[in-house]
């Protein structure tokens, strides 16, 4: 008997069909959402303050790495094919204040670190929008420290590379108005961005690294003050060498800054340090930095510090980690943190040391 398929059983049934064959085919191609995060809040001692003697007792964020949270989400689209988005921001533990970059900076308020969207394959991957510098990616493993948040090179890398006109590169980590092209090949890295300057400068980076017995990396930025103006120019090598528990770490820095075909600043920046995980749970850090400026301040002050940081990282889990840290800084002239890496800053011609307990949580 032939079914009549305008007969309100065979409607429902036909309706019923087309939505189970819809319902298997957004399965196929399945999205995900995460909201991620951490919070990094601890106390902190300095013995000085720049311009001040006085010492300083305060309750910081960010001791080890900035307090953040933000959106992650994925998509596969089939055939080894995906789309993805980040959203991220910052924060300040301490007080819950959202935080941003300097007053008329692209990112005020909101997704200051990271505003993009992307695809990827066998191929690579590439993303447009607000992301991560690849020359900061790429050096992440070779830094002493990590480019962590208070006590590494992570600040003679953002405030050597902090063209005053150019609102949207910040401090050289977060590139707003980019287009990048990343990819993995075995034990290589290769990442390189542009950025449309819209009317603010341009911004270009190469970043590449190498993980074997040892890690190698290299990168380079250059980041214009205006359309087709002098700006910033940063090149950053180097190494890790593993020893059982003990990994030494070396990287140098190199940044110049110019202003109408002027050099205002001409820094090179050094540092060595070592991991030691002395148990599974603890590692301990020594790293010495030594940083100058070859350009001499107004009333021909040199900008120079020399800085010993030791700190000890406790992970009482895979979400939280205890630390203690403190440094040691000598300085010459009229230090800045193009030079040093102390955040309060080292006290002009003097010796200046802090020390700080925190607790760092993931979520």
């Amino acid at each position: 008997m032939t079914k009549n398929l305008f007969h309100p059983l065979a409607q429902r049934t036909l309706i019923a069909g087309a939505v189970l064959a819809m319902t298997a085919g957004f399965a196929q191609a399945q999205s995900s959402v995460t909201l991620y995060g951490r919070i990094d809040v601890g106390v902190q001692y300095s013995d000085k303050t720049a311009g001040s003697n006085d010492s300083l007792v305060e309750v910081a964020n960010a001791g080890i790495r900035p307090s953040i949270w933000g959106l992650r989400g994925s998509e596969d689209l089939g055939g080894g094919l995906g789309a993805f988005f980040n959203l991220e921001a910052h924060f300040a533990g301490d007080t819950g204040a959202a935080t941003g970059p300097a007053a008329g900076r692209s990112g005020s308020g909101g997704f200051r670190r990271q505003a993009n969207v992307g695809v990827k394959g066998p191929w690579g991957q590439v993303t447009l929008g607000r992301q991560y510098s690849p020359a900061i990616l790429a050096n992440i493993g070779t830094e002493p420290r990590a480019f962590k948040e208070n006590l590494s090179g992570l600040y003679p890398y953002a405030l050597n590379q902090n063209p005053g006109s150019n609102t949207v590169n910040d401090i050289g980590l977060f590139i707003g108005n980019s287009v990048s092209y990343s990819n993995t090949f075995g034990p290589v890295y290769l990442g390189a961005l542009v950025a449309a300057g819209e009317g603010t400068g341009r911004t270009y980076t190469l970043g590449a690294s190498w993980t074997g017995p040892i890690t190698l990396s290299a990168s380079y930025q250059e980041i214009e003050r205006a359309p087709d103006q002098d700006g910033t120019k940063h090149g950053m090598v180097g190494a890790a060498v593993p020893f059982g528990p003990v990994t030494v770490k070396a990287s140098y820095q190199k940044s110049e800054e110019k202003i109408a075909n002027v050099k205002i600043s001409d820094v090179n920046f050094f540092g060595v340090g070592v991991d030691f995980a002395w148990n599974p749970t603890n590692t301990l850090n020594a790293t010495y930095y030594y940083g100058k400026d070859k350009i001499r301040r107004a009333g021909n002050l040199e900008d120079k510090t020399s800085t010993l940081v030791l700190s000890n990282d406790y992970a009482i889990s895979k979400r939280t980690t205890l630390y203690v840290q403190g440094a040691y800084a000598d300085a010459k002239g009229a230090p800045s943190l193009r030079t040093g890496v102390i955040v309060n800053g080292a006290h002009p011609d003097a010796k200046t040391s802090m020390v700080g307990v925190g607790v760092s949580h993931n979520f």
